[in-house]
């Protein structure tokens, strides 16, 4: 009897484990300044050490409550300091390249639970003409290339495209620019892996109906966010007017797994106090 309630224990909690499919989580936030308390050449802003530990502190706490499995990051110094968080927050890799940023020395990373297979930069591409732009355009800080296994293979483009300071056509011009390479880029990739799920996704610094990311907007790309009201889709508040500057797009492959209810922005106040940025994230179910 004892050895018949035992096998129907573990067929019931079996049976509840195939009911409810695997997913993992993916998420882009921007963290604001994350700097360390080293005074480097550039116009970084220096913190004290306790700063840097109390935001690393806070960060855990709100990379805890998110629970992505994989979470695209803009604005960190260092290598050293995503290494910091990725070791409290309990990240297998924590990826980043230092990019184009000469003026601030921000970068964009990347932190992973799930296997990464493999990563470039694109830092030193030339990007197509916009008129306004500098004919020798490159993406302000960079456009990381991630490779991940999740169990089935990923492609990741992370982005940090120009911010909307200084004059504004030039502003624009090179976020077009930016937002024509990804697409180029996007394009290389689905030819040189076909049937591959990719995403392109983190700071944008405009809105999807923008002129500047209307190639992104026009290209086969998807908006998994779409449906959500404005009060819940913005990720900051620019000219304290709410904006959805943070972008994750993905191609129909990738769609093909998207759980389309996950797809939220996170306006909590732990949030609010790690950044300017609201973090947003979707959820991919798995075959295991």
């Amino acid at each position: 009897m004892k050895i018949r309630l035992l096998f129907l224990t573990f067929v019931l909690v079996f049976a509840a484990a195939q009911a409810q499919p695997a997913r993992w989580r993916l998420c882009t936030w921007n963290l604001h300044n994350f700097f360390d308390s080293i005074d480097d050449p550039y116009g970084d802003q220096v913190h004290s050490q306790a700063q840097v530990d109390k935001k690393i502190s806070d960060l855990t706490q709100a990379l805890g409550m998110i629970g992505a499995d994989v979470v695209a990051v803009q604005e960190v110094e260092k290598r050293v300091l995503l290494e910091r968080l990725a070791q409290r927050a309990g990240y297998r890799y924590a990826i980043l390249v230092p990019g184009n940023d000469e003026a601030r020395g921000i970068n964009i990373g990347l932190l992973s639970k799930l296997k990464v297979r493999g990563y470039a930069s694109h830092r030193n591409d030339r990007l197509p003409y916009v008129e306004g732009a500098p004919l020798d355009t490159q993406f302000s800080r960079d456009c990381l290339e991630v490779h991940l296994r999740t169990p089935e293979p990923v492609i990741l483009l992370v982005n940090h495209f120009k911010s909307k300071v200084g004059k504004g056509k030039s502003s624009d011009a090179k976020r077009r620019a930016q937002a024509l390479r990804v697409c180029e880029i996007l394009a290389d990739l689905e030819r040189a892996y076909p049937g591959q799920g990719v995403a392109v996704l983190g700071d944008m610094n405009d809105s999807l109906e923008s002129w500047p990311l209307e190639p992104l907007a026009h290209s086969r790309l998807l908006d998994p966010f779409v449906k959500l009201s404005p009060a819940a889709r913005f990720t900051l508040k620019h000219r304290g007017q709410p904006a959805a500057l943070d972008q994750i797009l993905i191609n129909r492959r990738l769609s093909q797994s998207w759980l389309p209810n996950s797809s939220q922005v996170g306006h909590d106040r732990v949030y609010k106090r790690c950044s300017d940025h609201y973090p947003m994230w979707l959820d991919f179910s798995v075959s295991l």
